[in-house]
């Protein structure tokens, strides 16, 4: 249990003190030992046990290469009363006698404080689609770890100092979201920590996005990427780059060019204040030829896999708005 708290530092210390106690122990019927909480959650009392074996003589207590004290054992054990840690992993040591006599016993254990400041790995400062994922380390002495959007709790997760946690499908509720996380120790501490995030402006809340660069169809509903499709359009790269509207919708025959559904693409014209959308031949459908998708293809319609529109078409709108971009 307390192997998953500590870091690799801290093993490799304890791997050092594990050497160093091979080299030094002279008496194989030594039995020192250390009696102390693995978890620290304040000033503990930490108990030094001897052997018939062990040297005689003081013993003294060490957090790695710090010493805290030294006492002469009373029947067998040294107690070192009230000892407190720097936050973090800690190996603490024992050691008895000198020279070749010498003998040592080293412990790893964890010291619980108020959290620390976690480091935030995503969202980063450039805009993100929404939902995104929400990364970070969570800082010294966490336990749990809450992430809140504006105030909205999105859920806790369990999680160790240090270690990487990782939020998926995190709605951004704004522009400009406040991002908050609250650790909690296993003492019962907590620290919270914020960072505002930036969410990337679809063109209209609820809208169709056609990168052609891509071959993804996007489908943004209230500022919210519901789901990315792959695509076929334009042989040649023929499909125009505009703002269109979807202003009819067909069941159309599975098995045709068709596939089973298809929405027609009404084109933007006219100017700013007078715009009006006039009818097309473009389209958004299915195939009967679905190994085409992901390439230049038709004479200008957006393809999708036959399962893929089954699944669009009845979300999308009549009014919807299109985009087609480079």
């Amino acid at each position: 249990m307390v192997r998953s708290t500590i870091s690799g530092c801290a093993r490799r210390a304890v791997a050092g003190w594990a050497l160093v106690a091979c080299l030094a122990v002279a008496t194989p019927a030594s039995a020192l030992s250390i009696s102390a909480p693995a978890d620290f959650t304040g000033p503990v009392d930490v108990r030094v046990s001897l052997s018939a074996g062990d040297p005689a003589g003081p013993v003294s207590l060490w957090d790695g290469a710090e010493l805290l004290g030294s006492l002469q054992p009373t029947d067998g054990v040294a107690v070192f009363g009230a000892v407190s840690l720097p936050a973090g992993p800690r190996v603490l040591s024992a050691k008895a006698g000198e020279g070749e006599a010498r003998v040592i016993v080293a412990k790893p254990v964890y010291s619980w404080s108020a959290p620390g400041s976690p480091t935030w790995v995503s969202p980063g400062a450039k805009a993100v689609y929404s939902p995104c994922t929400v990364k970070l380390y969570v800082g010294s002495s966490t336990a749990t770890i809450t992430l809140s959007v504006n105030g909205h709790r999105v859920r806790t997760l369990a999680c160790r100092p240090g270690g990487l946690v990782t939020f998926t499908g995190v709605k951004l509720t704004s522009r400009r979201p406040t991002l908050s996380v609250e650790e909690t120790s296993r003492s019962g501490e907590t620290a919270t920590y914020t960072r505002v995030a930036t969410r990337y402006q679809f063109p209209y809340s609820t809208c169709i996005i056609i990168d052609k660069s891509e071959f993804r169809l996007y489908w943004v509903r209230n500022q919210q990427l519901v789901k990315k499709y792959p695509i076929a359009h334009g042989k040649h790269n023929r499909t125009p780059v505009g703002v269109w509207r979807v202003l009819a919708k067909y069941k159309t025959y599975a098995k045709g060019i068709y596939g089973p559904r298809k929405m027609r693409m009404f084109r933007r014209v006219g100017s700013p204040g007078h715009y009006r959308y006039v009818f097309t031949a473009y389209g958004i459908h299915g195939t009967n030829q679905p190994w085409v998708i992901g390439t230049m293809a038709s004479h200008g319609c957006i393809r999708m896999y036959n399962h893929d529109v089954l699944e669009l078409w009845p979300q999308v709108p009549i009014g919807t708005f299109v985009i087609t971009r480079r």
